[in-house]
C-alpha cells in the first residue's frame, strides 16, 4: 500500500493532488486542521494499493453481479460522502474559531476604549472625553490613533478637571508634538525631486514651487523632466516654464540627467519632475541620483489628502526603496477630513514640507508649519466641516 501526506490550503486542493498522485482509487485516511506559518492549512493523509489483487465478481440482489467498475464507483461515492462530512465539520470549526477571535478582539477594543475615555468608576469627565473621541473619529482618525491621543491627554492632565476647550487644545498640541519634526525646516537642497503616483499633482506642484522660488525669492531656477511615460508631462511642464521664463530640460537617462545638471551649474534651485507609475522603479531612481550623493538632494513624496488611509499606506510602502526625505500633501481642497493623514505621516517618519490647496499657480501652496499642519489634521471641533478653507489655515 502506498501512503502519502499532504499539507494544503483547502480540501479541494488535497483531492486534486491525491487523484493526480495516487489515482482515482485512492482513499483519504485522515484530515485535520493545522497552522502553517501565519496561515491555517489542512494535513491530509491518503493511501492506495499500487497493485490491487483481482477480485471475484460480487453477487448483488436478484442474483446479479457487481463488476469492478461498480465497486470503484461505489468507493468514489463513499469517498465523496466522507469528504462532504469533513468539509461540514471543518466549516463548523472555522466558524467557531473565527467567532471566538472576533469576540476576543471586540472585548479587548471595548476594554481599551472604556479605560481610555474614563467611563469606568467615574475617574474622569465622561462627556468631554467622549466628545473628543467622537470628534477624532469624525475627523478621519483611526480608532487606535484616537484612543492613543486621548490616553496621552488623560495622562498629561492627571485627572485634573478642565474645560472641553482645554481638552481639545491639549489633543491638538499632542498631535503637533508627535508629528515628525523637520530639523531643517524651510531649508531645502539645491536639487529637489518630486515623486508620487499618477494624478497626485507632481507637475502642478513643481510649477507652484518654481514660481515661488523665481518670483518671490528671486532665485535662479531650472526645471528637468524625467517622465517619458506620459506624453503630456513634458508639454505641461514646458508650458509652465515658458510662462515663467524658466529653462527646462528633458532627461530620461542617467547620462542625460548628468548633462542637464552641468548645464544648470550656475542656478540656485533645480526642480525635477518624475514619472508616476503603478510600480515605481527604485533602481532607476538610484542611478539617476548617483552623481548627487555628495552634494545631496531633497526627494518629496507627494500624497493626496483625498486618498483613503489604505491607499496612502500602500503609496508610502511602494516608495520605501527611494531616499524620500520629506512628504508633500496635495489636494487638501478636495478633501473634507484629514485625520487619516496622522497615521500615514507618523508611520513614514518623514516631516511634511508643503501643502497644496488648489489648482492656481503659484498661489495655492503653503509651507507646512507644525502648528498649521496639526490644526488641519485635527479639524474643527465645532463641526465636521472646517470653518476655514485649507488655504487660509497656512
Amino acid at each position: 500500500m502506498q501512503i502519502k501526506r499532504y499539507e494544503v490550503a483547502t480540501i479541494n486542493e488535497a483531492i486534486g493532488r491525491i487523484k493526480q498522485d495516487l489515482g482515482p482509487d485512492a482513499v483519504i485516511l485522515s484530515a485535520r486542521k493545522i497552522r502553517s506559518g501565519a496561515k491555517q492549512a489542512f494535513e491530509v493523509t491518503a493511501a492506495c494499493d499500487p497493485d490491487p489483487k483481482p477480485k471475484n465478481p460480487v453477487s448483488e440482489g436478484r442474483g446479479g453481479n457487481r463488476t469492478k467498475e461498480d465497486v470503484s464507483e461505489s468507493g468514489m461515492t463513499s469517498l465523496r460522502r466522507e469528504l462532504d462530512e469533513i468539509r461540514a465539520s471543518l466549516a463548523t470549526i472555522a466558524r467557531d474559531q473565527s467567532l471566538r477571535i472576533e469576540l476576543a478582539e471586540m472585548k479587548e477594543t471595548l476594554n481599551h476604549f472604556f479605560d481610555v475615555v474614563g467611563m469606568r468608576r467615574g475617574r474622569t469627565q465622561m462627556d468631554d472625553h467622549r466628545r473628543l473621541y467622537l470628534h477624532l473619529k469624525e475627523s478621519g482618525f483611526s480608532q487606535a490613533a484616537a484612543c492613543r491621543i486621548i490616553e496621552a491627554v488623560n495622562a498629561a492632565q492627571s485627572g485634573a478637571a478642565g474645560q472641553a476647550g482645554d481638552l481639545f487644545e491639549a489633543a491638538r498640541r499632542y498631535i503637533q508634538k508627535t508629528l515628525p519634526a523637520d530639523p531643517t525646516f524651510g531649508a531645502h537642497k539645491r536639487v529637489q525631486f518630486f515623486l508620487g503616483p499618477t494624478g497626485v499633482g507632481k507637475t502642478t506642484t513643481l510649477a507652484k514651487l518654481a514660481a515661488r522660488y523665481a518670483m518671490v525669492e528671486k532665485k535662479k531656477v531650472g526645471l528637468i523632466n524625467t517622465d517619458n511615460y506620459r506624453i503630456a508631462a513634458a508639454e505641461q511642464l514646458g508650458t509652465y516654464a515658458k510662462i515663467m521664463g524658466l529653462p527646462v530640460e528633458t532627461a530620461t537617462t542617467a547620462e542625460a540627467f548628468g548633462l542637464a545638471l552641468k548645464k544648470y551649474d550656475g542656478l540656485d534651485v533645480i526642480l525635477v519632475d518624475t514619472p508616476g507609475r503603478a510600480n515605481p522603479d527604485g533602481a532607476s531612481f538610484r542611478k539617476l541620483v548617483g552623481p548627487l550623493k555628495e552634494a545631496g538632494y531633497d526627494a518629496h513624496l507627494l500624497i493626496s489628502a483625498a486618498g483613503d488611509a489604505d491607499y496612502l499606506k500602500r503609496v508610502v510602502d511602494q516608495y520605501e526603496a527611494f531616499d524620500v526625505r520629506r512628504m508633500l500633501i496635495t489636494k487638501t481642497d478636495e478633501a473634507i477630513r484629514f485625520g487619516g493623514l496622522y497615521d500615514v505621516i507618523g508611520r513614514s517618519g518623514r516631516p511634511v514640507s508643503f501643502v497644496t490647496c488648489g489648482q492656481n499657480v503659484p498661489q495655492d501652496i503653503r509651507e507646512a508649519t507644525p502648528g498649521a499642519l496639526s490644526a488641519l489634521i485635527f479639524g474643527n471641533p465645532g463641526g465636521r466641516q472646517a470653518t476655514r478653507a485649507p488655504k487660509e489655515m497656512f
